[in-house]
C-alpha cells in the first residue's frame, strides 16, 4: 500500500488511528495487535507472500535475542548475522552474482529471477542492529515479542526507513504515556505528512517525467541532458525526502518519534556534510556495522581512506545489485577520500558557497550513474551534455513550457530558503490554525494526482 493513495489516506491511515487509540483504552495489549495487524495488513498489501519471509525473519530474530539475553555469546551473535546476511543476500543479490560468473568463466547457470521483497534490506538491518544491542546490553529491559514485532513492523517505517534502532523505538511502543492520542503530535504529524505528500505527488512525480524523456532519449542533446539529470536530481530529492516526511509524520499521529533521515543536504557545504544529511540512518549503520569494525580511523591514515572507499562501495551495492550502482558508490567513496584528504592532511578550506556549489554539482552528475540502467545509456546521457545543436535546442524549448521553468523555480526556493519539514515535527513548533489550512489544500491538492502514482525510488531498495 503506498502512502500516496486513496485507500491508506482516506481509509487506512484513519480506521488505523482511531482503532489503536480506541482499543488502548480498554487494553494496551489491544491496541498494540490491532496497530501490528495493521502494519501487517500494510505489508501484505503489496505481496501477500512477503508475509511469510517477514514472520520467518521475525521470529528467528527474536529467539536469536533471546538466547542472546541469557548468554551474550559471540558465535551466537556472529551466527545470527550470518543468517540475516545471507537471507537479505540470497533475495537481492542472487541473480547478480550469477550473472556475472556466467560472464567471467563463461557457464550456465540459471537464474531465478527472484521478486524482491519490499523493505528486506530495511527490516533486516534494524534486526541485526536488534542482536548487537541485546549481545552489547544496550537495551534497559528485554521487551515483550509483541513490542519487539512492533519495532520492526511499524508500518510508516517498514518498507523505506528510516533504518530505525531497538533501544530508540521499543521505549516509545511500552510508554504508556503514549497510549493516548495527543493533540499537539496529531497537529504536527498531519501537517508535516501533507508537506511531504505534496512534495512527492506536486514535485517529485512531476520531474519524473522530464527525467524519464531524457534517459529514454536515443540522442539526446545539451538541453535535453542539463535539463533531464537535474529533473532527476530534484526528483529523487523530492522523492525521497517526501518520503521520510510523510514517515515521520505519521509516527507522530501513533506519539511514536521516527529518527530525522534527511536534513537539507543539497545545502552541504561538502561531500562529508551531504552523507551526514542523505539517509542519514544508513550512513550511522554502516559506520557502526562496515566502517568501524573495518577499523575506522584507527590504523592510520592509509587504512582508513580504504575503509572509507569501502564503506561507500558496500553502501553503494546495497542500494542495487547492478554495477551502475557499485560505480556510484565507488564516486562517492573517491570523493570523501579526496575531502579527507584535502582538508586533513593538506588543511586546506574552500569558501562555503563555493564548497556548496561544487558539492551540489558532483551530486548531480554522479545521480547520472544512480539512475542510468547501463553504462551505454550513462554514456549517451553525459555525451548529451557536449552536443550544442542550435536546432536541437528550439525543439526543446517548443516542447517545455513555462510552467516546467516555475517547477525549477519553485524546487529551488523550497530548498534554498524554506527550513526542512522535520524541523515542524518538534516540541518546539506550535502549529497555528494557518499550518492547518496549508495542510488540507495540500492534502487536497495531492490527492487530486492520485490518478498518476509511482512508488518511492527507494521501494527498490
Amino acid at each position: 500500500m503506498l502512502f500516496c493513495s486513496y485507500v491508506f489516506v482516506l481509509l487506512f491511515l484513519p480506521l488505523t488511528a482511531a482503532g489503536y487509540f480506541l482499543l488502548n483504552k480498554w487494553h494496551h495489549k489491544a491496541g498494540k495487535l490491532y496497530l501490528l495487524t495493521a502494519s501487517f495488513f500494510f505489508y501484505g498489501y503489496f505481496n501477500p507472500a512477503y508475509l511469510l519471509l517477514l514472520a520467518a525473519s521475525l521470529v528467528f530474530n527474536y529467539l536469536t535475542g533471546m538466547l542472546l539475553w541469557k548468554k551474550a555469546d559471540r558465535l551466537l551473535l556472529a551466527f545470527g548475522i550470518a543468517v540475516n546476511i545471507l537471507l537479505l543476500g540470497y533475495c537481492k543479490y542472487y541473480d547478480f552474482f550469477v550473472e556475472n560468473i556466467n560472464w567471467i568463466f563463461g557457464t550456465d547457470l540459471v537464474l531465478k529471477n527472484l521478486l524482491l521483497p519490499l523493505g528486506i534490506s530495511f527490516f533486516t538491518f534494524q534486526q541485526i542492529s536488534y542482536l548487537c544491542d541485546v549481545y552489547h546490553r544496550e537495551l534497559a529491559e528485554r521487551y515483550s515479542p509483541l513490542t519487539y514485532t512492533l519495532f520492526v513492523t511499524f508500518f510508516p517505517q517498514l518498507v523505506a526507513g528510516p533504518i530505525v534502532l531497538a533501544n530508540e523505538m521499543m521505549p516509545q511502543f511500552a510508554d504508556e504515556r503514549n497510549l493516548k492520542p495527543d493533540e499537539h503530535n496529531l497537529s504536527c504529524g498531519i501537517f508535516v505528512f501533507s508537506l511531504g505528500l505534496a512534495k512527492k505527488m506536486l514535485l517529485a512525480d512531476n520531474f519524473a517525467g522530464i527525467a524519464d524523456r531524457t534517459f529514454n532519449m536515443a540522442v539526446p542533446m545539451f538541453a535535453d541532458s542539463f535539463t533531464g539529470t537535474l529533473a532527476y536530481c530534484l526528483q529523487i530529492y523530492f522523492d525521497f525526502s517526501g518520503y521520510c516526511d510523510m514517515a515521520i509524520g505519521i509516527g507522530l499521529i501513533f506519539n511514536i518519534k521516527l529518527p530525522v533521515n534527511f536534513y537539507a543536504p543539497y545545502l552541504s557545504a561538502n561531500i562529508q556534510e551531504f552523507w551526514r544529511k542523505w539517509h542519514i540512518t544508513l550512513g550511522r549503520f554502516m559506520s557502526q556495522f562496515v566502517y568501524i569494525p573495518l577499523g575506522g580511523s584507527r590504523e592510520g591514515r592509509v587504512r582508513t581512506y580504504i575503509n572509507l572507499a569501502v564503506t561507500f562501495l558496500v553502501s553503494g551495492l546495497w542500494h542495487g545489485a547492478n554495477w551502475m550502482m557499485i560505480l556510484w558508490g565507488a564516486l562517492h567513496g573517491t570523493a570523501i577520500v579526496i575531502h579527507r584528504i584535502w582538508s586533513r592532511e593538506l588543511k586546506m578550506k574552500m569558501p562555503k558557497l563555493a564548497g556548496t556549489v561544487l558539492t551540489f554539482v558532483f551530486v548531480w552528475l554522479v545521480w547520472i550513474f544512480f539512475r542510468a540502467e547501463n553504462a551505454a545509456q550513462a554514456g549517451k546521457v553525459l555525451a548529451g551534455f557536449t552536443d550544442f545543436n542550435a536546432a536541437g535546442f528550439r525543439e526543446f524549448t517548443d516542447e517545455y513550457s513555462l510552467n516546467t521553468l516555475g517547477l525549477f523555480v519553485v524546487s529551488a526556493f523550497i530548498i534554498i530558503f524554506l527550513p526542512p519539514a522535520n524541523s515542524f515535527a518538534s516540541k518546539e513548533f506550535q502549529p497555528k490554525r494557518w499550518h492547518l489550512t496549508t495542510a488540507f489544500i495540500l492534502l487536497l491538492s495531492s490527492i487530486f494526482c492520485f490518478n498518476r502514482i509511482s512508488p518511492f525510488i527507494y521501494f527498490n531498495f
